[in-house]
């Protein structure tokens, strides 16, 4: 059963939750997140943590809306302890309850009472090596999954709300729901799992009740107050840090124990990380003989995942809940039963570790070839290059959630482009200081990159241009400039970079073009003064032509006549 859900849209692969997540129980496939519920012990670190709000708690809220429309049910709220530090005014909030459709509130700290007791008969036998609190469903999980070997350290007693379910169907019923409300998502879990679980029916956080109360116009600051329905709730200190440990020692008459019970040194420790470490110096055989109030969340449960959005502060809360735990004084009450014993088992999954080579050949294919090139960053979210590699034989995690080899891909790929265009690139600031200056234009201005950076461009071209696109912040696009002192022509193009503040010029060498366009033109205008020659030329000729055929016709027209005067002459002189 999934307790977290996943906006899978909202995810922007930051990797933060999976940074935050002890137990690395988070997937990354084909670029979306998920839990991997098998493996998660449900602390509520990556829904808080995460930006993009990507994760959502999966709670009985809808459950519990439709459930108090049935009249013919006895709907009873078990209220975890910290509620004091998020609504101040006890019999006001208890009053918003009654009026959100439940018969009854009681306090959660009436079965913390039992625990107690139950915490104190294990010290007295003395026959555990070392006790470890069992309230918290997050460390069970944890113990149970990744250190199975501890659960015989772990209290063999249910938790305050399983108890209190118990007490509250034995008073009104067995027929009677009873709801619990918390800052915790892994209680949510915790009802939903065994027969164990069984007297409570429904989980809701603190959270959910905040966004019930706003829908429904109920304003706890203007409402009449109402009184729990218990008279003496115990142990409402639970949930603050060493909470337990003060609970053992003043409300159970032990109050001059100082910092050991029988045997047992006391020792309170909150936080994952140092959950993480404690545990493991168990398992080392370093600590023996100590009773541990263990809880998920640094600070205990006041600094629970599903605390309500507009708290003040952990410390303040923890003063809070201090005071009011102490407005109870000391008590004769027996809370001696048989029957509040727990079961843990081992739920470890194990996962299949690749060998030596497969290992490398993942680590090679994202640069890290030797030792030196596994940084350890932890950008990824794993500790170790090698723990990444192994996440993504197991399927848990993207080959290139690398930021270093995705970082050096990108220089390189940049700086690719840059050095092999055979454009002129650029860049400079408002101070028109050279931040940028690829491989073409180091061979143009013949010198260095790190000699030139930081040098003015006025030291190598005008930078009237680049002055007037930081003047109007727009760009000017294939703009033809010619150089003179460089003896080059351009088109340039300059982009003004907003967020930089940089203006990023892209100069394109067009010299030989234009001298081929030159070269073209004056051919051309040879070509044609060459015709106009030849025309010329054909013209004088056609005209001493025509000259010399008018006289030729002359002069034979002539002949001609003279010829035949001849003939006909010829011809008189033989008639006579």
């Amino acid at each position: 059963m999934s307790y977290i859900s996943v906006k899978s849209l909202n995810c922007k692969n930051c990797y933060k939750c999976l940074k935050y997540c002890t137990v690395k129980s988070i997937k990354y496939r084909n670029d979306k997140v998920e839990v991997i519920d098998e493996k998660c012990i449900l602390c509520g670190e990556c829904i808080n943590i995460c930006p993009q709000e990507a994760k959502k708690v999966i709670s009985d809220i809808d459950k519990v809306k439709e459930l108090v429309t049935n009249k013919n049910v006895k709907k009873i709220v078990s209220i975890a302890p910290s509620y004091i530090s998020a609504y101040p005014d006890k019999n006001k909030l208890v009053s918003g309850l009654l009026k959100l459709g439940f018969d009854g509130v009681e306090e959660t700290a009436v079965g913390a009472a039992y625990v107690t007791e139950e915490y104190k008969k294990l010290i007295n036998k003395m026959e555990m090596d070392n006790i470890l609190t069992s309230c918290c469903p997050t460390i069970n999980l944890m113990i149970s999954k990744y250190s199975p070997e501890l659960i015989n350290n772990l209290a063999p007693v249910l938790s305050p709300v399983l108890v209190h379910g118990k007490l509250i169907k034995e008073k009104y019923g067995p027929e009677t729901s009873v709801i619990f409300i918390g800052p915790c998502l892994s209680k949510i879990y915790e009802i939903n799992q065994d027969e164990d679980s069984r007297n409570v029916d429904f989980a809701i956080t603190f959270q959910d009740l905040d966004k019930w109360l706003l829908d429904e116009n109920i304003n706890l600051e203007t409402i009449t107050p109402k009184e729990f329905d218990t008279d003496s709730p115990y142990s409402r200190v639970y949930p603050i840090s060493q909470g337990i440990l003060y609970d053992l020692k003043n409300h159970f008459k032990d109050k001059d124990s100082g910092d050991k019970i029988s045997k047992y040194d006391l020792l309170s420790v909150s936080g994952l990380k140092d959950v993480e470490n404690i545990l493991n110096e168990i398992s080392n055989g370093k600590i023996k003989n100590v009773f541990i109030e263990i809880n998920a969340c640094s600070n205990g449960c006041v600094n629970g995942p599903m605390m309500p959005k507009n708290r003040t502060s952990v410390l303040e809360d923890t003063i809070k809940i201090k005071r009011y735990a102490e407005e109870i004084k000391d008590n004769e009450n027996k809370f001696d039963r048989n029957d509040l014993n727990k079961k843990f088992f081992n739920e470890k999954i194990e996962d299949f570790i690749p060998g030596e080579d497969k290992l490398k050949d993942i680590l090679m294919q994202i640069g890290k070839i030797k030792k030196d090139d596994e940084l350890n960053c932890g950008s990824c979210g794993y500790d170790t290059c090698r723990d990444k590699a192994i996440a993504v034989y197991q399927g848990k995690a993207e080959l290139y959630m690398c930021l270093p080899y995705i970082s050096e891909m990108a220089q390189s790929l940049s700086n690719v482009t840059l050095n092999v265009t055979p454009n002129y690139i650029i860049a400079v600031n408002e101070d028109m200081k050279i931040k940028e200056f690829n491989l073409a234009a180091q061979k143009l201005f013949k010198i260095s990159r790190n000699d030139a950076l930081n040098k003015y461009l006025f030291d190598f071209i005008d930078p009237s241009d680049f002055v007037k696109v930081f003047e109007t912040q727009k760009d000017i696009r294939k703009k033809k400039v010619r150089y003179e002192n460089l003896g080059i022509t351009i088109i340039q193009t300059i982009v003004y970079v907003k967020d930089q503040k940089i203006a990023m010029g892209i100069l394109k060498n067009i010299t030989e073009e234009e001298e081929n366009v030159e070269k073209m033109y004056n051919l051309k205008l040879d070509t044609v003064n060459m015709a106009q020659n030849v025309i010329n030329k054909q013209m004088r000729v056609a005209q001493e032509i025509a000259s010399l055929l008018g006289e030729t016709t002359a002069e034979t027209k002539v002949t001609l006549n003279k010829l035949k005067k001849l003939i006909i002459n010829e011809g008189n002189n033989i008639n006579e």
